[in-house]
């Protein structure tokens, strides 16, 4: 009887034996000793005796030779709790080998009896405080989702959806470090089963514990919870829970500044992703900004522009902004005027206008960190400020750390220039288009932007002069006082570019042949300030190099000597000449021109004589009842004594002027019958 039983034993198998049969496993029948129950409680033995490096490879490899049937539940199930119990206390390796050790495990998971399957899962969920900062300590999640959904469906059991939530409940009631939560946002996905009030709780916890988080693991959990939102799960809690952190000033406390912004930037851009896929999440995005919910700051804004590349939202997104400087503003000037508000809250108004401008150009200061998408936003959003109506006077911003939106748009597209290479083309390309297109109100203000650029960044924009001899085409077409200043602004450029100074006298001489009177003049006064701008660099070169001292480094490879022509006065003086026949407007800016170029540079006081000479005699007729008055230039000493003689202003009374106008030259000697003042 002994011999019979002992010959119905099949021969054992070794570890060894079953790892290299799995290796050359075939079709063949599978070793009797694996399919003994006798032998099951060997083979999970062999768990606890191996070395730690050998257990998952020989539990992959007995796996592997057992095919997924009901019938070896009783060895699977103790199999699994036994690796799970090992895995927990770190008793082997958390690596690729005990990763597929749980992959073999989940296609055991359909034939493991529903009480058994409930083992697991406690099992797993007990794991959890061991899951601390290495992700692979989390492998043992992967096996959770498919236990807790095949125990829902299961009819074995009463109530299934109650174990279901109770395991899940355990799951929330944990604190969850950043690996963990990392993990749980990754699968929570596949837990199709809980109910929606759970899920909300879910996503609460997220952000609670979301400060554990490693710097460089965000941007993945992001784009996770985004992923989420697109499935319909909690889209605004989802986007109110990002902004939040990222906004709040203990979301990113951890690492450098470098390090946070190119983190936000990286999310930024997930975000900009996850809308294209999903419109309605950029819905709750303005949604949220729009019902003052969120203060706005500086992620606030940089995730506004981030949309705004979305062609469907490039508009609201922009209202938005400006609404929100706008109400800002107006908020702090009905607090200002209220006299029934307490200090302390006209004070909360005014930190709430400081803190939205500072919001602003803190997205701007911060586009170079990984989000350089936002680059058009930003200059798009800089023209729309820079083009609006200030909401309050400049009287009512003095003192008070307020910018108002003008500036501030000036600012940020200041900013840009010089820090971005690739958004200069497009600002100066803007300042051209809108300047020619708005209403001389409005334009304006772009001019004196054009003008801020010239003076503080001249050798980046003298890459651009192209660009600017097109808009100067347009000279006789601009309203009078807009082409004057865009002349003044560019006229700091002709110390660097000859080439400009051509084309700016090429156009005045053009613009002197126009019928109207208002082009005239403007033509008139280019001639003179660009005269006197020469005498300017002439009389005071380092004054200009200080002025322009703050350059973007990439610029200063562009630096050159200065170009200034020999003497722009007698080079123009035939247009002068042509100035002294046109109507007396014009004249009189050529008057006061030449006054002020003497008053720049005395020397040029004999060459101003010369030039106006010819002309008085000409118009001159004297008459003996008015006297003609001699005024000393005292406003410039030199003046005086630059000759022996000795220079003085003549103004002629109108009635003694045979064309009826007013004229001035300069004389040597002074008349005795002549009053002197």
């Amino acid at each position: 009887m002994t011999t019979t039983n002992h010959r119905d034993t099949p021969p054992s198998l070794s570890p060894d034996d079953i790892i290299r049969l799995a290796q050359y496993h075939t079709t063949a029948p599978l070793h009797p000793f694996l399919l003994s129950p006798t032998s099951h409680q060997t083979l999970i033995s062999h768990l606890h005796t191996l070395s730690p490096a050998t257990v998952s490879q020989y539990t992959s490899s007995l796996l592997s030779l057992l095919s997924p049937s009901p019938s070896l539940s009783s060895l699977i199930t103790p199999l699994i709790i036994s690796y799970i119990n090992l895995f927990n206390s770190h008793k082997i390796p958390h690596d690729r080998h005990s990763f597929k050790t749980l992959q073999l495990f989940s296609s055991h998971l359909d034939n493991i009896p529903i009480t058994d399957l409930q083992l697991v899962s406690e099992s797993i969920v007990n794991g959890f405080p061991q899951i601390n900062s290495d992700p692979d300590e989390a492998q043992l999640l992967d096996l959770l989702p498919k236990c807790l959904h095949t125990v829902f469906n299961s009819d074995e059991i009463d109530k299934p959806r109650d174990t279901v939530n109770a395991v899940f409940d355990r799951v929330l009631e944990f604190n969850w470090s950043g690996v963990l939560l990392v993990k749980l946002v990754s699968i929570i996905r596949e837990f199709q089963f809980i109910d929606k009030v759970r899920v909300r709780r879910f996503v609460a916890k997220v952000f609670d514990e979301m400060h554990r988080v490693e710097l460089q693991d965000l941007p993945l959990l992001v784009y996770q919870l985004l992923v989420l939102a697109s499935k319909g799960v909690n889209k605004r809690e989802v986007i109110e829970g990002i902004i939040v952190f990222f906004g709040g000033k203990a979301g990113l406390e951890k690492g450098g500044s470098t390090i946070v912004r190119e983190v936000e930037g990286t999310v930024l851009l997930h975000v900009n992703f996850a809308v294209k896929q999903d419109p309605s999440l950029g819905q709750e995005v303005l949604g949220l900004v729009r019902s003052d919910v969120l203060v706005i700051d500086h992620f606030v804004v940089g995730l506004l522009l981030s949309i705004a590349r979305i062609r469907r939202y490039g508009e609201n997104v922009m209202g938005t902004l400006k609404t929100a400087l706008s109400t800002s503003y107006k908020d702090y000037k009905f607090s200002r005027h209220c006299k029934w508000l307490p200090d302390g809250l006209k004070k909360e108004y005014l930190q709430n206008a400081i803190s939205t401008e500072a919001a602003v150009l803190r997205a701007v200061n911060e586009s170079n960190y990984g989000r350089e998408h936002i680059v058009p936003s930003i200059v798009q959003l800089g023209f729309v400020l820079l083009e609006s109506v200030e909401e309050m006077s400049h009287q009512e911003l003095d003192n008070t750390g307020l910018m108002g939106s003008q500036e501030l748009g000036l600012q940020m597209l200041k900013s840009l220039f010089e820090v971005h290479d690739m958004a200069r083309n497009e600002i100066i390309e803007q300042c051209k288009f809108r300047i020619l297109s708005l209403k001389p109100e409005q334009s304006v203000a772009i001019v004196r932007l054009l003008g801020n650029l010239v003076k503080n960044y001249p050798h980046p924009i003298l890459e651009y002069i192209s660009h600017l001899k097109e808009l100067l085409d347009y000279f006789g077409f601009m309203q009078s006082k807009v082409v004057s200043h865009l002349i003044d602004v560019l006229l700091p450029l002709i110390k660097f570019s000859h080439n400009l100074q051509d084309y700016i006298i090429l156009v005045v001489r053009k613009a002197m042949f126009r019928q109207e009177d208002q082009v005239r003049l403007a033509a008139a006064g280019a001639i003179i300030n660009l005269t006197i701008a020469e005498r300017q660099f002439k009389q005071n070169k380092p004054c200009f190099y200080q002025e322009s001292s703050s350059q973007a480094s990439s610029s200063q490879v562009h630096e050159g000597p200065p170009v200034i022509s020999n003497d722009l006065f007698k080079e123009l003086s035939g247009l002068l000449q042509r100035c002294l026949y046109q109507q007396a407007k014009v004249k009189e800016v050529v008057y006061r021109g030449l006054l002020k170029l003497v008053l720049v540079d005395p020397l040029t006081a004999g060459e101003v004589f010369d030039f106006l000479l010819p002309h008085f005699l000409k118009f001159y007729k004297e008459v003996s009842t008015h006297g003609i008055f001699w005024v000393y230039l005292l406003a410039h000493p030199n003046a005086y004594m630059h000759t022996k003689k000795g220079f003085f202003v003549l103004y002629a009374h109108p009635a003694v002027s045979s064309c009826g106008q007013s004229a001035a030259f300069w004389s040597g000697q002074p008349d005795k019958r002549l009053t002197g003042v």
